[in-house]
């Protein structure tokens, strides 16, 4: 199991996204045309970039030999 911690203000982790790419429709996103099948059904491929960075190196932490659920 990770845990982490999340924000900016926590000095935790983020989500990062890259912007600018190639065919973009919103930010991170991008669509590409790939093609019209023999059934002339329009085929896009989509794709969404994210990423994520630990400010501090103790935000992330792992929990090891655990079973979750089996609470008393």
């Amino acid at each position: 199991m990770l845990l982490t911690r999340t924000g900016a203000a926590a000095r935790g982790v983020i989500g990062l996204h890259r912007t600018g790419l190639p065919d973009e429709v919103r930010p991170g996103l991008n669509g590409r045309f790939t093609g019209i099948d023999e059934r002339a059904v329009i085929n896009h491929l989509a794709t969404a970039n994210y990423s994520a960075a630990a400010l501090v190196p103790d935000a992330p932490a792992v929990l090891e030999n655990i079973e979750p659920g089996r609470g008393g």
